[in-house]
């Protein structure tokens, strides 16, 4: 796949990792705000799991934008190779 091609699907990843967030993000809120009928054990197993998944998308979006500067510097790179050698020419 192509530089730029990537760097498209790298922001649609990035984009969804952060609507799924602020959904989890609200779930944890709501659950905050639980019945008190609800088990206080079940309720904190559900919270730490969704903790652990924003921590997850956490961590995938900070590989994304780290996958997309070593993409943009390759690309810069290698622009800056095709000018020099068409420079030659």
């Amino acid at each position: 796949m192509d530089i730029v091609g990537r760097l498209a699907e790298i922001q649609e990843e990035i984009q969804t990792a952060e609507t799924e967030k602020l959904q989890q993000e609200n779930s944890l809120g709501l659950l905050w705000e639980h019945l008190p009928a609800l088990d206080p054990e079940v309720v904190g197993r559900v919270m730490q799991r969704i903790r652990d998944r924003i921590r997850a998308l956490e961590d995938r979006k900070e590989a994304l934008l780290q996958e997309q500067q070593s993409l943009l510097v390759e690309g810069a790179i290698s622009n800056r190779r095709g000018n020099g050698n068409n420079g030659g020419n």
